[in-house]
């Protein structure tokens, strides 16, 4: 009785969405200014930075999503990262992790947590869709068609998607948990997905950033902490888990 209502209690309360908590701050950006710089580095796509919100939008020319990461990198394992976003007209809105340094996985991505209208999706890069091996049959034409669908099969435990009930075209507070071989997504401080996967594990992640495919996603107020697992860390993966399953 009294570890069931333990769990109750960490289930609704505010700030315990999963079982990390943050350590050193690596990172903030509450976009008071004009430009990306000197924050972050673009790659592709359009960003608008204006009134402490930067909006950001696939450029169609290059068939590609937009994209910026934080710049310097650092070094890093396990991280909490938090966010506000609201899709506006967008595909998807991608928080993406990548080590620049590995080469077994295309570009060196390691995993995302994905936004979509009606959904949340994660998925471990590494040892997934962009591992090479994965991603280059993937990519080639001369590959055939039922090839590719045992590939995609091959991989679909290294993903998971989960829906969600909340109107992602209006502003809602992002929490992305990375803890060893998991990940934890909170909405507004309410459980919203889960995976866990080896490649999630992987122990120098160097790069975060976003990828936005479409019209535009709305991103403000993005802090990243070294994350350590709480004192409790048990009761609330258990309690994180069991709101999923509601």
């Amino acid at each position: 009785m009294i570890r069931t209502l333990i769990l109750c209690v960490l289930a609704t309360s505010t700030g315990l969405s999963g079982p990390a908590v943050p350590g050193k701050l690596l990172f903030e950006d509450d976009f008071s200014r004009s430009e990306m710089g000197p924050k972050w580095k673009v790659g592709k796509g359009s960003f608008e930075v204006k009134d402490g919100v930067v909006t950001v939008a696939e450029n169609p020319d290059d068939k590609h999503g937009a994209y910026a990461y934080v710049q310097p990198k650092f070094t890093f394992k396990d991280i909490i990262v938090e966010y506000f976003a609201r899709l506006d007209g967008s595909r998807a809105c991608h928080l993406m992790v990548n080590d620049s340094n590995y080469k077994e996985a295309h570009a060196g991505h390691i995993l995302r947590a994905s936004l979509l209208m009606g959904k949340v999706d994660l998925a471990d890069y590494k040892f997934g869709a962009m591992k090479n091996d994965y991603f280059d049959k993937m990519k080639d034409p001369a590959t055939p068609d039922e090839e590719k669908k045992k590939l995609r099969e091959s991989i679909k435990e290294k993903g998971a998607v989960f829906k969600t009930q909340a109107d992602l075209s209006q502003w809602h507070k992002v929490r992305v948990e990375i803890l060893g071989d998991e990940m934890f997504v909170s909405l507004d401080d309410a459980p919203a997905a889960h995976l866990k996967s080896a490649g999630l594990d992987h122990e120098t992640k160097n790069s975060v950033g976003f990828e936005v495919g479409g019209k535009s996603s709305l991103l403000k107020a993005i802090k990243i902490w070294e994350a350590a697992p709480a004192a409790d860390a048990d009761a609330r993966r258990e309690a994180f888990l069991a709101a999923l399953r509601k």
